[in-house]
């Protein structure tokens, strides 16, 4: 008898019940085939979704930081390291426009606004608005500056000291005594000033003065002075164009009986100056010109001035002016 016979004449297999107990089971067992098929295909096609998932994660991450990158390098000028305080490069551009890009009086206030006091008494405030005008009167007007006029400037102080002052400002300026102890500033003839104006960084300082009736003003300060140039795309250097005065002075108010009423008022001691990026044939004469009036000189080192007295304030005056 054939294998085939033999299960078909089986006594389980010819019996009904069991052949829909049997069909039953195949049919569960293909469904539940089926369903672990299924659940491999998920894991399966999620694995690269997850792959690509961390892929755009990682592309987007290097778009940020290189963005950030490219705005930092893009950065505005405007935002880039300030000034040398107390120096000017030999080597930077000239913008007539921004006369003081690349020196110290970039960040500087107009005319006498960078000459600053102290909160004070009634008495002390006074003495500040006295000083601060005759600063203006013998260094930022235009009679002086341009017209070389001292009247206004001289009307301002004591008698007697006007007429010690007048004597002072007949005599001719010599090599040893011009650019120091100079109580004006007077442009050299042929030069001009830009409208930019000039630039002030100091201080006022009061305290009582060694005589009864004595009030004194210590004035520490510098001026910045920007000259026009025709043909400003042959400069180098803001220095030939931007000339400093660096002036520490005292001033003393004197008032009451104990001085004679021609004493009364104001007097200037203990006046020092030096200059810095001057045209120095006209500081010999004593008058202020820029610093491309002089002769052209050979390359330089590109280095920084280093004699902050000339720029800041709180070191002294140096000994030497910028054509010694």
């Amino acid at each position: 008898m054939d294998d085939d016979d033999l299960l078909d004449s089986h006594p389980d297999l010819i019996d009904p019940e069991w052949r829909k107990h049997a069909r039953t089971d195949a049919w569960l067992g293909s469904k539940k085939d089926r369903k672990q098929f299924r659940k491999q295909q998920k894991r399966a096609s999620r694995k690269p979704r997850r792959r690509w998932w961390v892929f755009a994660v990682l592309v987007a991450i290097l778009a940020v930081t290189t963005a950030a990158i490219v705005l930092v390098g893009r950065r505005p000028a405007e935002n880039a390291a300030p000034p040398n305080p107390t120096g000017v490069p030999q080597y930077a551009r000239v913008d007539l426009a921004r006369p003081y890009a690349n020196t110290p009086a970039d960040a500087w206030p107009k005319g006498l606004d960078g000459i600053t006091a102290a909160q004070a008494g009634a008495a002390e405030a006074a003495a500040y608005a006295k000083v601060k005008h005759v600063i203006s009167a013998a260094r930022l007007d235009p009679a002086v500056l341009t017209g070389h006029d001292p009247k206004a400037f001289l009307a301002l102080v004591a008698p007697d000291m006007r007429d010690q002052l007048t004597a002072v400002l007949a005599r001719k300026p010599t090599k040893d005594t011009a650019g120091f102890d100079s109580y004006l500033t007077e442009i050299a003839d042929g030069y001009h000033l830009l409208d930019a104006g000039p630039r002030t960084f100091g201080t006022l300082t009061a305290h009582p003065g060694g005589k009864p009736g004595e009030l004194a003003v210590d004035a520490k300060y510098v001026i910045a002075y920007a000259f026009d140039n025709v043909h400003p795309e042959g400069l180098t250097s803001p220095a030939e164009i931007v000339s400093f005065l660096r002036v520490d002075e005292t001033y003393v108010l004197r008032s009451g009986r104990t001085f004679a009423a021609s004493s009364n008022g104001l007097w200037l001691e203990n006046v020092h100056s030096a200059f810095s990026s001057v045209g120095c044939a006209a500081a010999r004469e004593g008058f202020l010109a820029p610093g491309y009036a002089n002769p052209p000189t050979g390359p330089g080192t590109g280095a920084d001035q280093d004699a902050p007295g000339y720029y800041d304030p709180k070191y002294p005056v140096p000994t030497l002016d910028g054509c010694n």
